[in-house]
């Protein structure tokens, strides 16, 4: 079995982050709406942890890290804190 090429890496990555919204807002939609939102904020926590172990050399370089990390954590545990809160569907 060949090794998987990591060029392609970040199209796969690319192509399937936004069908996997497309199929937790099918979620929220369908079934409830608090479990999409807590699975949103988690997906946001768990993108800030990915972001601040992502060694430098591999990183998208546009902003840096603890920016990425400070807005990705502060946008999970808002969405983690809405999704606990609110009386949603």
């Amino acid at each position: 079995m060949a090794a998987p090429d990591r060029t392609s890496m970040p199209l796969r990555v690319a192509l399937l982050v936004p069908a996997g919204g497309l199929v937790l807002i099918g979620f929220g939609v369908a079934v409830n709406a608090r479990a999409a939102v807590m699975l949103l904020g988690g997906f946001a926590i768990a993108g800030a942890v990915a972001r601040g172990v992502t060694p430098a050399a591999r990183a998208f370089a546009v902003r840096s890290r603890a920016v990425d990390v400070a807005v990705l954590g502060v946008l999970g545990a808002a969405l983690m804190l809405l999704g606990m809160t609110t009386p949603l569907g």
